[in-house]
């Protein structure tokens, strides 16, 4: 069975399992030498999140185990992205992942994106510093 990372807004349980049916939630874990950003041009013209690499980062996620019929479904929501192969901090196996062909920079996500981001984050218990961070430009959008 595939392990998948969710960085963005697949962290949410309820919008992956709207996307694929029942996943197994693996729990949080963390990807170092990879930096959070909106640099993913979103059909809608918007950002989505992306991580591009950066020696001596950290991106914080969720891990879940999918079927090979779920990650294939998956694929078709990541659009612009790519499937990579990542290898998480504390972790016995490698995990896929997506990250996108073109960064952009300049993007600003929804609200409604974000509320993703929020949900998975405090669902997991992924600490509140890592979501002010990945907020820290675009917390106007959650109060409008």
């Amino acid at each position: 069975m595939p392990h998948y990372f969710a960085y963005g807004s697949n962290m949410s349980r309820a919008r992956i399992e709207a996307r694929l049916g029942s996943v197994r939630d693996l729990g949080r874990a963390r990807c170092p030498d990879r930096h959070h950003r909106f640099s993913k041009l979103g059909r809608d013209g918007t950002g989505k999140g992306n991580i591009e690499v950066a020696s001596g980062a950290l991106v914080w996620g969720v891990v879940y185990e999918l079927g090979e019929a779920q990650l294939e479904r998956l694929a078709t929501f990541e659009f612009g992205y790519r499937a990579t192969q990542l290898q998480l901090i504390q972790a016995a196996t490698g995990v896929v992942s997506f990250e996108a062909l073109a960064p952009v920079t300049g993007l600003a996500p929804t609200r409604e994106y974000l509320e993703h981001y929020v949900r998975g984050i405090r669902e997991h218990g992924i600490p509140e510093p890592y979501l002010n961070a990945v907020l820290r430009d675009f917390e106007h959008l959650l109060t409008e």
